[in-house]
């Protein structure tokens, strides 16, 4: 279903407005600028306008001119120019690390004339391997297809001894050496032009870069906002409210009051939860956290922040379905709730992230499905760089302390002052 407001820009067969075509093929190459999903790339490559088509198509229009010209006795006094040029110089593929090769491949056919002689065109893979990777729900496909073209080229022996050009993995730096990629930031010459990695973020809070950085980056980030001491902001004013409505973890914490993070320990039920998906009919949700982000969402509201400002990521899609029925019971309903995949690319001003999960009995079926956001170091990378201006998590901690990257981020708000609720009575931070 196309949305109303995009009609005036789709193209429809004359005389009918129910079927969708291309422009004649005069008009589509009269564009310099082409952008379409990798899926739909493959619509000009039956229309024959890849870069190897239309050379051979120009290099007839050239044999046939010269043709006329001599059948006239005349000779050509210059050349013919163009024959040899790409129409397509250049292709961008952004979000390349979630696609899966043979989509990548797509536009890539369009582009790519492997004639000896043919001119090369420029192509440029943008994404973050470290993100989420390609949706593939086969088991028995999951393996090869979940690793992108993008991560596959930056894993390829290159000149000079590395590995890689993302470096050799080191065992004390990741939880998985088989999902581990280390960012090669040293300068080299001859394959500067290879790969460049971005390590200023714009979005966001200084302090919500610190723990990504260090997990998933090799502290390599930095952000682009200056850091600030002020705590006056709507933001901290509305997260003073949510840690009235609980008790600090570690009262003797170097609190920072002016960043806006704060982490609710709780201690939930797990509840399997009938909801068709492509992994089955089966998924969960936690009651208690999902009262708990009610009641946090309330506060925020209650402090000026508009429902449209805030995002909740569920880790399972049972929890998002509940979440959702509770917060319309409470007239709440146009706070977007949806689950880590949702907020790939998107941003809020509050995101607030369920954990879900409370019972460690299911935690290898989930990482088997690759569900849920424990062991799953790129949907939780995903779901804490979300939020614009405020972060909040709901989780278990005893859950949270059996994986090493959430354990981690949990000693960060504890030391900080960022952790209220429940500690546990295991607990083996401090």
């Amino acid at each position: 279903m196309v949305p109303v407001e995009l009609l005036p820009y789709v193209r429809m067969k004359a005389n009918d407005e129910t079927e969708f075509t291309l422009p004649p093929t005069q008009e589509l190459l009269a564009f310099e600028v082409i952008v379409c999903t990798c899926s739909d790339a493959h619509i000009l490559a039956m229309a024959g306008l890849t870069n190897s088509r239309l050379r051979i198509r120009r290099q007839q229009l050239q044999e046939h001119a010269l043709r006329i010209l001599q059948a006239g006795n005349m000779q050509l006094s210059g050349e013919i120019i163009g024959a040899e040029e790409p129409h397509f110089t250049h292709l961008f593929i952004d979000e390349a690390a979630q696609a899966t090769e043979p989509e990548s491949l797509i536009p890539m056919s369009v582009v790519v004339d492997d004639a000896p002689d043919s001119i090369k065109v420029e192509i440029a893979l943008a994404g973050d391997p470290r993100q989420l990777s390609p949706d593939v729900y086969s088991p028995l496909a999951a393996g090869d297809l979940q690793k992108s073209l993008l991560e596959r080229l930056l894993r390829l022996p290159e000149m000079g001894g590395r590995s890689h050009m993302m470096g050799p993995p080191t065992g004390d730096s990741w939880t998985s050496i088989g999902e581990l990629i280390e960012y090669s930031f040293q300068k080299k010459e001859d394959h500067d032009h290879l790969s460049v990695f971005l390590t200023t973020s714009y979005r966001g809070h200084p302090s919500f870069l610190m723990m990504p950085s260090k997990l998933f980056y090799f502290d390599k980030l930095r952000s682009a906002h200056p850091p600030s001491d002020s705590a006056d902001s709507i933001w901290c004013k509305a997260l003073r409210k949510l840690e009235a409505a609980s008790s600090i973890v570690n009262p003797k914490a170097d609190k920072k009051e002016s960043w806006p993070i704060h982490f609710r320990g709780v201690l939930g039920t797990d509840q399997s939860t009938a909801v068709e998906s492509f992994l089955g009919s089966n998924s969960w949700s936690n009651p208690v956290e999902a009262n708990e982000i009610v009641g946090i969402v309330q506060t925020l509201v209650s402090e000026g922040i508009s429902t449209a400002s805030i995002g909740i990521m569920g880790a399972f899609r049972g929890q998002v379905i509940l979440i959702r029925r509770l917060l319309r019971e409470k007239g709440l309903g146009a706070v977007n709730v949806g689950i880590v995949e949702d907020y790939q690319a998107v941003e809020r001003d509050v995101i607030i992230v369920s954990l879900t999960r409370s019972n460690s009995a299911f935690l290898n079926a989930d990482m088997e499905q690759r569900v849920g956001l424990f062991q799953q170091a790129k949907r939780m990378n995903v779901a804490l760089t979300r939020a614009e201006n405020l972060l909040v998590v709901v989780g278990d901690p005893a859950m949270m302390e059996q994986d090493d990257v959430w354990k981690q981020w949990l000693e960060f708000c504890y030391h900080n002052g960022f952790w209220y609720g429940i500690k546990g009575e295991k607990s083996s931070i401090s």
